[in-house]
C-alpha cells in the first residue's frame, strides 16, 4: 500500500477532482491524505476511487480534510469519522490487523 499526504489548497473548483486522480494515478498513490479540500462533509464515490473528506457544512468553503482512495482499496475502508472540519480518520481492515489513518489540518495562521 503506498501513502502519501497532500496539500490541494482546493477541491471546490470545478475539474479539480479529475486532476487530482490523474495526478494521483501518474504516481500510483493507493490512499492520500488530503489538506484543504474546502469541501463539505461527505463521501464521493467514482468508478475507480473514492473520495472520503469532512468540512465547513457553511457555504463559506474554508478548512477540509480527507482521503482518496484508489479503487483497489475501496474494499478494505472499513469506516469513516469525521470529527470535525480539520479532523477525519480512516479505519482499513488489512490481512493481519486493521490500520486507522488519521489527517489534521493545522492552518499556519
Amino acid at each position: 500500500m503506498k501513502t502519501g499526504m497532500w496539500k490541494v489548497r482546493s477541491l471546490f473548483w470545478s475539474g479539480a477532482l479529475k486532476v487530482l486522480h490523474n495526478e494521483l494515478l501518474n504516481l500510483d498513490f493507493d490512499v492520500v491524505a488530503l489538506q484543504e479540500t474546502q469541501l463539505e462533509s461527505g463521501i464521493k464515490k467514482f468508478d475507480n476511487f473514492a473520495l472520503f473528506y469532512s468540512g465547513l457544512e457553511s457555504k463559506k468553503h474554508e478548512f477540509g480534510c480527507g482521503f482518496y482512495v484508489s479503487g483497489e482499496f475501496l474494499k478494505y475502508v472499513t469506516d469513516f469519522k469525521i470529527i470535525n472540519e480539520r479532523i477525519c480518520c480512516l479505519r482499513l481492515k488489512t490481512k493481519w490487523f486493521s490500520c486507522t489513518l488519521i489527517i489534521v489540518h493545522a492552518p499556519t495562521n
